[in-house]
Order: C-alpha cells, then structure tokens, then sequence
C-alpha cells in the first residue's frame, strides 16, 4: 500500500514538473515580447533611436519562437495554429522592420503607425488562436 502511494506521488510529481516546465517558456516568451513593445514605445517618448533599436532587436528575437506552443493541425477555431503563428510573426518582424526605417527618418508617425499594427497583429493572434 506504501509502495503504491509513493509511485502515485512520484508519477504525479514528474508530470506536475514537465508542465511547468512547458508553461514558462511560453509565458516567459510572451512577456519578452511585453516588454520589448514597452521599450519601442519609450524610446518614441524619449525620441531616443538606441531605445527603439534595442526594443526592435528584442521583439525580432522573441517572435521567432512564437509558433513553437502552438500544435500542429486544425484547432477547434478552424484553424491552423501552428501556421498561422508563423504567418502573424512574420508580419511582426516586418513591421519592426519598418519601425527601424520610418524612425531613423525622422517619420514618427509612421514608426508610431507600425507599432500600432504589431499590437493589432499580437491582438489578432490572441483572439485567433486563444480566443481571448
């Protein structure tokens, strides 16, 4: 009886831990992504082009893996997650892309206008694939 209830509490311990293991990542992932927007947009308040170009690197780096949590197929949305993860990140990085030129013209508005169609894309993908 001993012996049954330690295997049941090691087995349930090991899965409790390859959870979390998996859990982090994303949300790690998602607040890298967080705080690089935050740092784009205070470097536009502080018109500080190093700022922006950090916070650019940042978001370029962190959308990469993206698609990596969602499973490949059609999801319950009709959709495949997976692909079209791929498809909003790519769009994000050409965005950022955008940011860099428009802002080292001097065209805020435009850097300002990018920045505002990668939070449309990363509310896009929420809704999308979370259905927030």
């Amino acid at each position: 009886m001993k012996k049954a209830l330690l295997i049941s509490v090691l087995v349930s311990g090991v899965l409790f831990a390859q959870q979390q293991h998996i859990q982090p990542d994303r949300m790690k992932n998602m607040a890298d992504m967080e705080v690089a927007m935050a740092n784009i947009q205070k470097g536009f308040l502080y018109n500080n082009i190093n700022v922006v170009k950090n916070g650019v690197a940042q978001l370029k780096e962190t959308v990469k893996f993206t698609e990596s949590f969602m499973k490949e197929g059609v999801g319950e949305n009709k959709i495949n997650n997976k692909m079209y993860a791929h498809q909003e990140a790519a769009t994000i990085t050409k965005y950022a892309d955008e940011i860099l030129v428009t802002f080292e013209k001097g065209d805020r508005y435009s850097a300002a206008n990018n920045y505002l169609l990668i939070l449309s894309k990363c509310l896009s993908c929420h809704q999308t694939v979370r259905s927030w």
